[in-house]
């Protein structure tokens, strides 16, 4: 069932609801929450390179996300407490070359309490039941354990291996999706 709410004088899209978390489509008010997000060191730690980003990478993601929406309706949603309106992260879905990536990432204040799961949960649901997608992986640095656990929590197990500049990866993905693991 849809839910739209008033944020900004914009309806915006709620794609799915949990006790304690909102998940939603992005909007450009979201760029400073989140480019707090991805300004801390501890929060990027087993992002990419693992180097904090700028407000720019903050201003490119969320409008990439907006168009995301646009397009084909799923995304990494935005994530947002229910009581308080603020912004703990995303959780959701790209199609990273050809691959279904399954991601999230919260402020480091959510850390801890479960919302990693929760939103994860949410947002798996709303990847299977309103988009009907399927193939889905996930990806981490083995030392990530916190993702790691969110990924097995979810019923996921590891299918492939990978690298990213030199570093080893583990992916993930669910076996009656995967059965023979992931090739190539």
């Amino acid at each position: 069932m849809l839910i739209t709410r008033e944020q900004s004088d914009v309806a915006m899209k709620i794609h799915a609801q949990t006790e304690r978390l909102t998940l939603r489509e992005w909007s450009l008010d979201d760029i400073d929450e989140y480019a707090e997000i991805i300004g801390d060191a501890e929060v990027m730690k087993y992002i990419g390179n693992g180097q904090p980003r700028p407000r720019s990478s903050a201003e490119e993601f969320v409008k990439t996300m907006i168009g995301h929406q646009e397009s084909r309706g799923w995304n990494r949603f935005a994530v947002e407490h229910t009581n308080t309106g603020e912004l703990v992260g995303f959780s959701g879905l790209d199609d990273q070359e050809g691959v279904l990536d399954f991601g999230w990432r919260l402020h480091r204040k959510f850390w801890g309490a479960g919302y990693g799961y929760e939103a994860s949960a949410a947002a798996l649901w709303v990847a299977r039941n309103s988009f009907s997608l399927t193939k889905i992986t996930s990806q981490s640095f083995p030392e990530n354990v916190g993702s790691i656990r969110i990924m097995q929590k979810m019923g996921m197990v590891q299918i492939s291996e990978g690298e990213y500049e030199g570093k080893p990866l583990v992916i993930y993905g669910f076996a009656d999706e995967w059965p023979n693991r992931m090739s190539g």
